[in-house]
């Protein structure tokens, strides 16, 4: 069976292309507002003792706890927050190379595979390094209290558990794109 391209399927293409490139330009900047966002939101959330006791505790499972919100506290919380959000950093990084490539034209690649196989890697490793960070941050919210106040919230929500999966998701759509690449760039040497 023989399939004749006419000009409405190419003007379908370019205009799928264009869309998919003026989308791809949208996102590789909303990932540079959310690397914004997330260090001067945990920068200033931290530097607000009110934000501290009303966001973060409750967060940090200390919901109804007594919390001592110091400098040094505030300090050290910040110091906590450095791993997370380089992680975060990291991954919005990776996001806005893919959406990069999308809007040049590149769809699939060897590039793209190891980049959407490190977001998988990065959002695995949130999912079981979150219950831990947020463990450490209720005992830094407690430790200027007094003996018999201090306390660590060790919770796994859901929500870790699915970051994993998710991300071994695309750790998994990853192999097979740069699987995929290969194969393309074979297919390309015999023509």
């Amino acid at each position: 069976m023989t399939h004749i391209i006419d000009r409405r399927d190419l003007a379908d293409v370019a205009k799928t292309a264009d869309r998919r490139a003026r989308w791809a330009r949208i996102m590789s900047g909303a990932t540079l507002a959310g690397i914004a966002i997330a260090v001067i939101g945990t920068l200033w959330v931290w530097a607000d003792q009110h934000l501290v006791r009303t966001i973060l505790a409750p967060h940090f499972g200390l919901a109804g706890q007594p919390v001592t919100v110091t400098p040094m506290v505030q300090l050290t919380g910040i110091a906590l927050s450095v791993p997370p959000i380089a992680l975060l950093t990291y991954l919005l990084l990776q996001a806005r190379a893919v959406f990069t490539g999308f809007a040049n034209g590149v769809t699939i690649g060897d590039i793209v595979a190891v980049r959407v196989r490190r977001i998988g890697w990065i959002l695995v490793i949130k999912g079981f390094l979150t219950p831990f960070w947020r463990a450490a941050a209720s005992l830094i919210l407690t430790l200027a209290n007094p003996n018999g106040q201090r306390a660590i919230a060790l919770n796994i929500g859901l929500d870790d558990i699915l970051w994993a999966i998710v991300g071994g998701l695309l750790v998994a759509i990853g192999w097979t794109l740069r699987e995929a690449a290969r194969i393309a760039e074979e297919n390309a040497s015999f023509v």
